[in-house]
């Protein structure tokens, strides 16, 4: 490679790079990436893929698990899961950088690289330098190749892996297919693109039309029968197009039926299959041209092509268009669009061998002395495309799906969105601007300085690029520095914007200095295995994007519906059960995580200043573990500690293991408790207790349990957290007459606990005006008629 074609390469991928970066998100955008980076960041912390992070809506199935992390395992393509661990595991150690934001730049440098790679691969087909600049710039910023740059999708890496295969054999293929290291990297880029998506295999039928020997000079019978294969390609490719435009006026039936026998599917299950056809190949709005116009130059370009007997390249074009549109039609069933996506998603791997197909086509635009009227036209082209592609990148896609009329039911793949002019994306998408927040992360957290930075990458190497772009006549000057220093700026860009990303306001709540806090305290205490529960998925997106210790294991659970959202929005669920206000999938992992580890944490986003708040989750735990402590720099980050030592059932037939006949007040009887873990414990154990309650009449306070281990001298050795009973959920101005409460609570042991006998007592109070309340003992064993002493003796031991 001469210097001046390097310089071209690193100014291109730098342009390109700068113009991502400036329309950059970093927002999750659906469940799809949510999964695939929550194994990436798995993988770069803990050396797994299982889904934590995104336990939410990737719930393990239901039964006993053994394991010590019962979590679900990421079914995705390891290629993806290995590049964005890199990048996760590099911001882990950069201090002010998310680690989302971080992940989420995997695929602006991607595609930055298939451009590149795509200008290397039109210098190998013979085209001129400025011929391939062109069509890798149109390549990266007229299709839809920038919209993918801006999500965290697996298509744009499966994409660069096909072009990067396709080059290679075509190098290879040039060096009369002698050159074992060419191969040998076609091979492995292939099998990246296979790592990075399984559906890369449908390009095979495209590879091996390009790997294919070339026709002897004057062999007018091989040349024929090239021609043949063409047309059958052709003609294959006709008959979809056929097919997809007339799928509502002929009965497909038999064909579904046959389909879906060859696959063992139902036909219903394959009859989506002529609206994915359509939407892939003809629709305006959801078609591979439709959505990159500029796509429309492979038709001259293949014309051009046929006419010079080159064939390989209008082939390999056709049976990539024809190998992605059929199989994801067949294949993908319902789900054929791809959820909520810039379409087409799937067919985004056949976009470059469009635009290499449409070479030919901008090599004869590009010389002197062609019609006005046709330069205008491709001009008029190119200015569509990039208008369809700014659509793209400027508003989150749901903002489209939310501005669709009634009838659409929110839906992306809506036929009117896709087919009617006025429903168009980069119709409705401009209206919405001004009205709608761009989904730039420098606007969302308010940072100028990013699109600056951005715009000086930009013009320093559109600068390099059109020095570059002259002759090469025209000295190089310092061309080392340029293609040594742009690297160097984009680098220091991208570290400088993320750092200045830093308070994005998507990953950081209100409460994001207490969820530090807690972040700190957990990191400080917590061993191998802990685990800490989102009560829902509130800080999903903080801890995400934050969470960089080893220790503890952040798990978020779905919203459950016994949770209230709302004063005025009732629960799915109201019960007095508390199991019955969890999904049965939030119960068997509680109850697997319980099993192999003696703690669980809970960090919960409401409290008891949000008295409509159900807290169902909480509520569980209390009622099935012993809260320990709880830690709560903010009302709304909540931290608690739960000892797994299995409770009494509640909703069981039995009474406590021991009485106590503690009578405080007029109404509240303490007549049992239980010790689960026995009555000899070590310094700093954690030691249980299940208190038993009864009311002789419902109280009309609010009473609050205090307890205590006392030494021999009557001095506090240890104390418990002050809290109304079973957690906070049993207020005893709710109880009814003679119904028992248990009542889960635990403490620590100090470290320094001194060895011997410890009794256990218990007071209870309320809040008057201000003022700590005692209820009086006017029955048992107590100490100055205010403290009940609990009939047991606790035996330290060394």
């Amino acid at each position: 490679m001469t210097r001046r074609r390097l310089l071209l390469l690193v100014s291109l991928f730098a342009l390109l790079t700068g113009v991502y970066l400036f329309t950059y998100s970093g927002q999750i955008e659906s469940g799809d990436t949510l999964t695939l980076f929550d194994a990436a960041s798995s993988q770069a912390f803990y050396g797994d893929r299982l889904l934590d992070g995104s336990a939410s809506v990737n719930m393990p199935l239901p039964g006993q698990d053994d394991r010590l992390f019962p979590l679900a395992n990421a079914d995705v393509e390891p290629l993806p899961i290995l590049l964005s661990s890199g990048l996760i595991g590099l911001a882990g150690h950069l201090p002010g950088v998310g680690l989302v934001h971080a992940a989420w730049l995997l695929n602006v440098l991607v595609s930055a690289a298939a451009a590149g790679t795509l200008f290397l691969y039109a210098l190998t087909l013979g085209y001129s330098d400025k011929t391939a600049l062109t069509g890798a710039l149109l390549f990266g910023l007229a299709t839809i190749l920038w919209p993918y740059s801006k999500t965290f999708f697996r298509e744009p890496l499966s994409l660069w892996m096909i072009v990067l295969a396709a080059w290679l054999l075509e190098r290879w293929r040039q060096t009369r297919c002698r050159s074992v290291p060419l191969l040998a990297a076609c091979a492995l880029a292939l099998a990246g693109a296979f790592l990075s998506k399984e559906a890369a295999v449908l390009a095979v039928p495209s590879l091996v039309w390009i790997a294919a020997p070339a026709l002897p000079v004057g062999d007018r019978a091989a040349r024929r029968l090239a021609a043949l294969a063409l047309g059958a390609v052709a003609l294959g490719f006709g008959l979809l197009v056929v097919g997809a435009v007339f799928a509502n006026s002929i009965n497909f039936r038999p064909v579904y039926v046959w389909v879906g026998g060859l696959l063992r599917r139902s036909a219903s299950a394959v009859a989506p299959m002529h609206t994915a056809l359509h939407t892939y190949l003809l629709s305006i709005g959801g078609s591979v041209w439709g959505t990159s116009p500029v796509a429309l130059l492979a038709v001259p370009g293949m014309g051009l092509l046929f006419r010079r007997g080159k064939y390989r390249y209008i082939g390999a074009a056709l049976l990539a268009l024809l190998a992605f549109a059929l199989g994801y039609a067949v294949l993908r069933g319902d789900h054929w669009f791809g959820g909520l996506s810039w379409p087409p998603r799937f067919l985004l791997p056949v976009v470059p061998f469009l635009v290499l197909a449409a070479l030919p086509a901008l090599d004869w635009l590009m010389q002197p002395g062609r019609p006005r009227w046709l330069l205008a036209g491709a001009g008029l082209l190119v200015m569509y495309s990039l208008w369809v592609q700014i659509s793209g990148v400027t508003l989150q896609w749901g903002a489209y799906t939310a501005a669709l009329p009634p009838e659409s039911g929110g839906l992306s793949e809506w036929g009117g969105g896709l087919n009617v002019v006025r429903y168009l994306r980069w119709v409705i998408i401009p209206g919405l601007w001004g009205q709608t927040p761009l989904d730039f992360a420098w606007v969302r957290a308010s940072q100028p300085w990013w699109p600056v930075l951005c715009a000086v990458l930009v013009i320093v190497s559109g600068w390099s690029l059109a020095r570059g772009w002259r002759g090469s006549a025209q000295p190089m000057r310092r061309w080392g520095l340029r293609v040594v220093g742009l690297p160097v700026a984009l680098v220091v860009l991208v570290y400088v914007g993320l750092r200045l990303l830093h308070n994005d306001p998507l990953y950081a709540p209100i409460t994001r200095d207490a969820l530090a806090q807690l972040q700190a305290a957990l990191e400080a205490e917590s061993a191998s295995g802990d685990v800490v529960l989102l009560s829902s998925n509130t800080y999903e997106p903080y801890f995400l994007n934050e969470s960089r210790q080893a220790a503890p294991r952040v798990i978020s659970l779905p919203d459950q519906p016994g949770e209230q959202p709302s004063p005025e929005q009732p629960p799915e669920v109201v019960s007095a059960n508390p199991d019955a206000l969890l999904t049965r999938d939030s119960i068997a992992l509680i109850y697997n995580l319980a099993a192999s580890r003696r703690r669980l944490w809970l960090l919960a986003d409401s409290g008891p200043w949000l008295p409509w708040s159900v807290r169902p989750v909480e509520r569980f735990l209390s009622a099935h573990y012993y809260p320990v402590r709880e830690i709560a720099p903010d009302p709304a980050a909540r931290l608690i500690e739960y000892s797994t030592i299995s409770a009494p059932n509640r909703l069981g037939f039995r009474g406590p293991e021991h009485l106590a006949e503690l009578v405080y007040g007029d109404t509240l009887r303490l007549a049992g408790f239980d010790l689960p873990a026995g009555e000899v414990y070590a310094a700093g154990d954690v030691l249980p207790a299940s208190l038993y309650w009864q009311a002789d009449q419902t109280p009309e306070q609010d009473y609050v349990v205090a307890w205590f281990v006392v030494d021999e001298n009557g001095l506090p050795a240890a104390q418990g957290m002050d809290s109304q009973p079973g957690g906070g959920f049993e207020r005893t101005s709710a109880w009814k007459p003679g119904v028992p409460v248990w009542d889960n609570r635990a403490l620590r042991l100090p470290e320094n606990l001194t060895p011997g006998s410890y009794r256990l007592w218990v007071r209870v109070y309320f809040w008057d005006g201000g003022e700590i309340r005692l209820l009086p003992v006017t029955a048992g064993e107590s100490v100055e008629a205010t403290t009940g002493v609990l009939p047991v003796t606790i035996e330290i031991r060394s």
